[in-house]
């Protein structure tokens, strides 16, 4: 008999977006006629596998972030509550799960304004998340990586042993929020869920996938999206 799992998306789109500028939060920005948040979310609100969603918003949208939720997805398919996100992205994830359902048992965790997220890939990431506890989308490097020291070039770093990693990134619910509490107690700042379940000593699965899950952040990255729109690439 298949075991039944409860999986709450928790959607960080509380961000300020000073670097895309501009009067409108990158997130509510239109993507083709349709908000970024709401080509995101559209992806969570149609897998059968996402139970609920969290979205955290800026505590002076939060009206707007609902109501613009309600108008695009009415009646809504599955339950979804906005919060006011914190100072940091660390303080709205951790927001987020002191409010996820008692029977959540994998959350998963990704940026408002990563838009070209597929149900493949969430099935997949869940089947991981199932077996693994942790799980994150990565895709190789196309560039040679250099690290720096100053205004020179120090080392070479193996292209090979390094990849990108994406969002969403889903864990064992009481793996991350265990750690989040750790982190609060210790001081412990990161601005990456893996990286932060990882410090705590959890082994974290990387699955490939495509690099074309951009985050949009600039105006380059919405110029990407629209010629993926456009072109209609599949990701």
């Amino acid at each position: 008999m298949e075991i039944i799992t409860h999986s709450t998306a928790i959607v960080t789109a509380a961000g300020s977006g000073q670097r895309m500028g501009g009067e409108i939060k990158k997130q509510f920005r239109i993507l083709d006629g349709i908000p970024i948040l709401i080509r995101t979310l559209s992806t969570f609100f149609s897998s059968p596998l996402i139970s609920n969603i969290i979205i955290t918003a800026p505590e002076e949208e939060l009206e707007y972030c609902e109501s613009l939720i309600l108008q695009f997805f009415e009646p809504t398919p599955k339950p979804f509550l906005v919060i006011a996100g914190g100072l940091e992205r660390q303080d709205s994830v951790f927001g987020a799960l002191q409010q996820c359902p008692q029977d959540t048992d994998l959350v998963f965790v990704h940026d408002a304004v990563r838009p070209f997220i597929s149900l493949d890939l969430i099935q997949e990431l869940h089947e991981i998340a199932r077996r693994e506890k942790a799980v994150v989308p990565a895709a190789r490097l196309k560039n040679t990586i250099k690290q720096i020291t100053g205004m020179y070039l120090s080392q070479t770093l193996v292209r090979d042993r390094l990849v990108q990693v994406f969002t969403p990134q889903v864990f064992q619910y009481k793996l991350l929020r265990d750690s989040y509490i750790k982190a609060y107690n210790d001081g412990y700042i990161s601005t990456d869920d893996a990286a932060l379940v990882e410090h705590y000593g959890a082994k974290v699965r990387y699955h490939l996938t495509s690099d074309l899950n951009i985050k949009i952040t600039d105006e380059w990255d919405l110029t990407l999206a629209h010629l993926i729109i456009e072109k209609n690439i599949l990701i």
